[in-house]
């Protein structure tokens, strides 16, 4: 699994998620009003409408730990793989 950095300098993950399905997760920091936990990063996830273009209204969940942005990323789409079953052919 490869590890990028987009446009806004965020790192993120894509992967196959079914025969024909992709997904994108990326590590966002935010500050002030924008950052509602009070966590300063959030993981973000959604699906892509093909590789490389995400696609729809992302879900957003606060971190609350000290890991690295790398190893949230990887740990995430791991177990959720493992939880779904998902593996690639």
């Amino acid at each position: 699994m490869k590890i990028e950095k987009d446009g806004n300098g965020h790192l993120y993950v894509e992967w196959t998620r079914a025969k024909k399905g992709h997904a994108r997760a990326w590590v966002q920091h935010r500050t002030g009003d924008k950052d509602g936990a009070g966590t300063g990063r959030y993981l973000n996830v959604v699906r892509c409408n093909s590789p490389s273009h995400p696609g729809g209204n992302p879900t957003d969940f606060p971190i609350f730990n000290n890991l690295p942005d790398e190893q949230v990323l990887l740990s995430f789409v791991y177990a959720a793989n493992a939880i779904t079953g998902w593996t690639e052919d």
